[in-house]
């Protein structure tokens, strides 16, 4: 497992290819195959588009996961967030719409269709 210690701020894209537990501060988009952790103390002010997310500390931006989304009660979300599974346990903080669904294989959630 890689690990991003608080001390470290990153502007820009963020991608690994490797489970990651992220401490610091990152302002900008975070991209993965890969599993991610986002610590108490951490910060994310962008998309996170990855394989799944367990979120303790502070995300700004949505949120995009093949597989697993948890939000823990030491979490704060300001987003959507687009999951195949998606858990929130009692505290946390979450202000923006879910989907459970798998995602597209672009990242993107596909556009509404309209039937008449």
């Amino acid at each position: 497992m890689n690990h991003l210690f608080a001390n470290v701020e990153i502007k820009g894209l963020l991608t690994f290819s490797q489970e990651l537990m992220m401490e610091g501060k990152i302002e900008g988009d975070v991209s993965s195959t890969a599993p991610l952790i986002i610590g108490e103390r951490a910060y994310v002010k962008g998309t996170v588009n990855t394989r799944s997310v367990v979120v303790h500390g502070h995300i700004e931006g949505n949120i995009t996961v093949q597989e697993h989304c948890q939000v823990t009660a030491t979490a704060t979300v300001l987003g959507n967030i687009t999951a195949a599974t998606f858990a929130i346990e009692a505290g946390a903080t979450f202000c923006g719409h879910s989907q459970v669904r798998k995602p597209s294989s672009s990242g993107n959630p596909p556009k509404p269709t309209r039937t008449t």
